[in-house]
């Protein structure tokens, strides 16, 4: 699934890093969550698994032609028994992060920058185009502010955002209350089984933060 050019889960990444300084907006276990979450999105638009009573199921072992996509592809086809969409979401966050970035590191569309501190180092992951690195807010922002049309793909980039704590994204043009609202608006009209995974990330999401059992 490309959104101008990105896949949801590029575009997730991008999403979570600041567009001038490449620098994380939140916490890396939570944007790992977001990427499977978005890698998954990604699959289910391009027709390579679907959701039955909430367990992903695979309907084509074709590759999509993305690597990212591909690669996470290749872990749902080396397993044997059917998972829940939590179950996914949390075993493809592991190690996917590392997979985004060497990706857009090949595309040239991120350069891994070693930030120097006095107490700890860190890595920045500058843009190399400030607009592709600004695109997904834009159309994020677009649709909520009610100035284009509303889309799926979007839609659901959205909410996986905002389900891992990426939820400034038309501030101060709208309030917290507006935002909620709207969210919870799109999360009633969306179809399955994008529906089912956002319901799936927000409880991976909820596990992190709180912890939380399975039952």
């Amino acid at each position: 699934m490309r959104l101008n050019g990105l896949s949801l889960c590029e575009s997730l990444f991008f999403l979570g890093h600041d567009p001038f300084s490449g620098k994380a907006r939140i916490r890396g276990g939570l944007l790992d969550i977001g990427l499977s979450a978005a890698i998954l999105a990604d699959l289910l638009f391009d027709e390579r698994i679907t959701l039955d009573h909430g367990s992903v199921v695979l309907i084509s072992r074709y590759a999509t032609g993305e690597p990212i996509a591909d690669r996470m592809l290749a872990r749902i086809l080396a397993e044997t028994e059917q998972h829940g969409i939590r179950d996914w979401v949390e075993h493809l966050a592991d190690g996917i992060f590392d997979i985004v970035v060497e990706n857009l590191t090949v595309r040239e569309l991120v350069t891994p920058v070693e930030k120097r501190g006095m107490f700890k180092h860190s890595l920045h992951y500058q843009p190399a185009d400030l607009r592709i690195a600004s695109g997904p807010r834009a159309s994020i922002r677009s649709i909520m502010l009610g100035t284009s049309r509303y889309d799926l793909p979007t839609a659901t980039l959205a909410l996986i955002a905002w389900t891992v704590g990426l939820d400034d994204i038309c501030e101060p043009e709208l309030s917290r209350k507006q935002i909620m609202d709207w969210v919870d608006r799109v999360k009633s009209a969306i179809i399955q089984p994008f529906r089912g995974l956002i319901s799936g990330t927000d409880a991976a999401v909820a596990a992190a933060v709180y912890g939380g059992n399975r039952s």
